[in-house]
């Protein structure tokens, strides 16, 4: 029997879809992980003593991130959201340990999302945190071999 994951130390790594490089931004990150949305429950009401039909939408899928604001160093994800707002980036998060390869028992996740510019600033005698749900453009997929080395390799896959 495998142990449930206990988030101690993660990769996880971002790159812009156009033309991009991944870097890894776990060491500003505090929470990573994939929030799957429910499709809501549309109805369609009728004159007929049966009543009504009823459908579930689509599940929508989000990475969201809670991370230290850090905006002096070309490789902080505070910076790297704020300019690229709006932008398409790929991402590779590996859950499961920092340099841990994907397999059946220890998967990673892969896919693509938008990006969203975080807060900036914060409260007194604090850190400045931001926290973000960058929207997934489909259903991450689940890697159980080693993670694509390029953005396009990864885009593909998905």
């Amino acid at each position: 029997m495998s142990s449930p994951l206990f988030m101690r130390d993660v990769t996880l790594k971002l790159s812009l879809v156009t033309g991009g490089t991944y870097v890894e931004y776990q060491c500003d990150v505090s929470t990573a992980e994939i929030v799957p949305s429910p499709g809501d429950v549309v109805e369609y009401s009728t004159l007929c003593p049966e009543g009504s039909y009823s459908s579930r939408g689509k599940t929508s899928y989000a990475l969201h991130l809670v991370a230290a604001q850090r905006w002096d160093d070309a490789d902080g994800l505070a910076a790297f959201l704020w300019d690229n707002d709006g932008e398409l980036a790929n991402f590779q998060y590996q859950a499961h340990g920092d340099g841990v390869t994907p397999t059946a028992d220890l998967p990673g996740m892969a896919g693509e999302v938008t990006l969203v510019a975080g807060n900036y600033g914060g409260a007194v005698d604090s850190w400045a945190e931001l926290d973000v749900e960058l929207a997934c453009s489909s259903k991450p997929t689940k890697i159980v071999a080693a993670f694509p080395a390029t953005a396009a390799a990864s885009r593909s896959a998905a």
